[in-house]
């Protein structure tokens, strides 16, 4: 009798984990999901000029949002790779994409991208990454 009490509660303790499990792989999965989104932008943002880095440019090529004038930019409707088509507002929760592009001097931009969601607990997450284009690179 007592061995039966002990198996079922390890059992039991077992399968409680189950929900815990699922709930991290899909956080794993969103900041995963968000970081190739980064390094995707970043990449073609490499692909540039420094002097190409303004709001018409981006637009033209399709790596912001269109009708924006200045810095940061929103890219949260934008498909990031062209096989899947996904973009942060697809893919994640309240998902949102944000460049910020600052100039520095000896003719070199600084570009920061953040990607921000709501995780399925409600809790704000984020992952950010950047590079700088120009003399300083």
């Amino acid at each position: 009798m007592i061995a039966v009490f002990v198996v079922g509660f390890a059992a039991l303790s077992f399968f409680s984990l189950f929900p815990t499990i699922a709930r991290s792989h899909r956080i794993a999965r969103d900041e995963t999901v968000a970081q190739q989104m980064c390094v995707r932008l970043i990449e073609q943002l490499q692909l540039l000029k420094p002097s190409d880095v303004d709001s018409q440019t981006l637009t033209a090529l399709n790596l912001i949002d269109t009708g924006q004038t200045a810095s940061p930019y929103s890219f949260s409707h934008i498909p990031l790779d062209e096989a899947s088509r996904y973009s942060p507002s697809q893919v994640l929760q309240n998902g949102r994409g944000t460049l910020t592009v600052t100039h520095l001097d000896a003719n070199s931009v600084r570009l920061d991208v953040t990607i921000r969601w709501v995780s399925s607990k409600g809790k704000e997450m984020s992952v950010s990454s950047g590079t700088i284009l120009g003399g300083y690179r």
